[in-house]
């Protein structure tokens, strides 16, 4: 999938503008390399368009154990708005790479089942 078709699809999905989608899609690309190991998100990051697998590599070596709501608290601080508005756009964007990248059912897999709901 390439990354103008990625991003139509959460913009869709989200029901947001270009600029947001692609904040909030890079935001959240961010903090899940933070969440996983690179070796964890290799497989996954081979699939995303260019500018994300530069963000799965931007992220931490080894993963930093944190729940769904600090993921979400870390992507809102990213792009600069509130929790409870950037969680539907993070649903947004983890859902659509779960429907969209078959490597993203091996990552969700590896997460902690609070996170469910964040990739319906």
């Amino acid at each position: 999938m390439d990354d103008t078709e990625l991003l139509e699809q959460v913009q869709m999905a989200g029901a947001l503008d270009r600029v947001t989608a692609e904040g909030v899609m890079l935001a959240t690309v961010v903090t899940l390399a933070e969440r996983m190991s690179h070796q964890e998100l290799g497989r996954l990051g081979a699939r995303l368009p260019a500018e994300l697998q530069g963000a799965v590599r931007a992220g931490s070596p080894s993963c930093q154990p944190f729940d769904a709501d600090e993921f979400v608290r870390r992507v809102a601080e990213r792009v600069r708005v509130e929790p409870q508005t950037v969680w539907t756009q993070v649903r947004a964007v983890l859902g659509t790479l779960e429907r969209e990248v078959a490597e993203m059912e091996a990552v969700r897999v590896r997460l902690p089942r609070e996170f469910d709901a964040l990739m319906a």
